[in-house]
């Protein structure tokens, strides 16, 4: 006979049971709702890669933050497109999109919506790479650079991570 000879199963004899024992809970309080915000449109448009998900005009983007709060979600994950794109990713930082949409959302929501924002390249670059290309490498330094600019502008937004 191997062990164990048998199989225990009194913590998940009911319904009750099984709730005061389970370990992971999930609710509408732990998720984040991903806005892309799409520079230069005025109106909104279907995300073509990716159903049922809609980019975004700044113009709109008060109306989604309403709805999505009204869910019961905390926290927004901001992504840019930007206008213009160049092989550096100069659109990323200063006073971009994503910069632009924090600014709005903190002065109409305040605290009531956790604002979060992806600090990366792939957007803003003509290469689509997260990193700054260089022919046919990446260069981590200029990339580290750039993402550290596009951190501290976001932050200079008002964005709480």
């Amino acid at each position: 006979m191997s062990f164990p000879a048998r199989r225990l199963r009194r913590l998940r004899t009911s319904e009750k049971m099984r709730e005061l024992v389970q370990q992971s809970r999930l609710s509408v309080r732990d998720l984040i709702c991903p806005v892309f915000v799409r520079e230069g449109i005025k109106a909104e448009a279907d995300a073509e890669s990716m159903s049922d998900t809609k980019i975004l005009p700044l113009e709109g983007l008060n109306d989604e933050i309403e709805k999505i709060s009204g869910l019961g979600i905390p926290a927004v994950m901001l992504f840019g497109i930007p206008a213009k794109k160049d092989d550096a990713g100069t659109s990323a930082y200063g006073s971009g999109i994503v910069q632009q949409a924090i600014s709005q959302i903190k002065s109409n929501f305040g605290d009531k919506m956790v604002i979060m924002a992806d600090v990366c390249l792939c957007q803003y670059t003509t290469s689509g790479h997260c990193g700054i290309a260089k022919g046919q490498r990446i260069d981590n330094d200029e990339s580290l650079k750039a993402l550290a600019r596009i951190a501290t502008s976001h932050a200079e937004a008002g964005v709480d991570t």
